[in-house]
């Protein structure tokens, strides 16, 4: 092939080549451009995230409104304590940081459930939880001690007797084999006293203790099979009620109610009809509640 042959050949490929390069120029300047905007954005970003007022501390907390039966102040002191173990000083946009703080607030013995927390600029976590709340009060070596509806023990410096107890005394739940004081975070004496909190939050839904002075709910027997009544009340006069099995079984986990159970509302309105005849029970000795439809009962001689 001649020199000439080999020019006229080469001239459309330095031609195509030129071309290729201005249309790949300006893709080419619109990547630098768009990575330079991508940099400087994650730059920007970054210095945004981290500037003071973004600033959280896992510490620094808008919780919900407390209950009544919360001592607000120092339950929120003490929660503040709980997640000292986070870091500190957190962005408030970094992606773990609600999670975590869920996380340490439902181990809290105190804390139900936490259902949101929630980020609010610029340096908030909002939280929204829900607390145990104290149904009865057992007595144990000369003290009171308010417990939930699970058996846990509700410390006096953090609760309080709800509201809806009013100035009615409190019944005082008391177990016999009880032998050591309450752990805290954790169920005291199995479904015993749980039995006896729900039983005790039964009674004063539904007006009993309105009626009648309930003294001592003994829960003694709760889950042992005896042939003593699983649970006896005792009235202001000394009645014993023995009440039995209770319903409230159904909502304790290491108890079964019987097949055969007469139902707390049954037990209820057959003690209401004694109340009838014997308000306060006076000249009662004992009331039998664990048959269908039957009271048993006996005068004080």
């Amino acid at each position: 092939m001649s020199k000439a042959t080999a020019r006229s050949a080469s001239a459309p490929r330095r031609s195509a080549l030129k071309w290729g390069l201005k249309l790949l120029l300006p893709v080419v300047m619109t990547a630098l451009v768009a990575a330079a905007v991508w940099f400087g954005s994650r730059k920007l970003w970054r210095g945004v995230v981290h500037r003071p007022e973004f600033q959280v501390e896992p510490v620094a907390l808008s919780l919900n409104g407390f209950p009544d039966w919360i001592d607000g102040s120092r339950m929120a002191e003490e929660l503040r304590k709980e997640l000292g173990r986070l870091p500190r000083a957190d962005s408030l946009f970094q992606k773990d940081l609600a999670h975590a703080v869920q996380h340490e607030l439902r181990a809290s013995p105190w804390v139900l459930d936490v259902t949101k927390v929630e980020r609010q600029l610029p340096n908030t976590l909002a939280i929204r939880a829900s607390f145990r709340k104290p149904m009865g009060q057992v007595l144990f070596a000369d003290r009171l001690y308010m417990v939930d509806g699970d058996g846990h023990w509700l410390p006096e410096e953090l609760f309080e007797p709800p509201l809806e107890w009013g100035e009615l005394p409190s019944p005082v739940i008391r177990d016999s084999l009880l032998n050591e004081p309450p752990p805290t975070g954790a169920r005291w004496d199995g479904p015993r006293l749980a039995a006896g909190a729900r039983l005790t939050d039964f009674l004063r839904r539904e007006g009993l203790l309105a009626r009648l002075r309930i003294e001592t709910i003994d829960v003694t027997g709760v889950g042992r099979d005896a042939a003593e009544p699983d649970i006896v009340l005792t009235a202001a006069g000394g009645a014993q009620i023995k009440w039995g099995k209770s319903s409230v079984y159904d909502q304790v986990p290491g108890v079964e109610a019987a097949p055969h159970l007469v139902p707390d509302s049954e037990k209820l309105a057959m003690l209401l009809s004694k109340l009838d005849d014997y308000p306060g029970l006076q000249g009662i000795r004992y009331v039998e509640l664990r048959f269908h439809g039957k009271v048993f009962f006996a005068e004080r001689g």
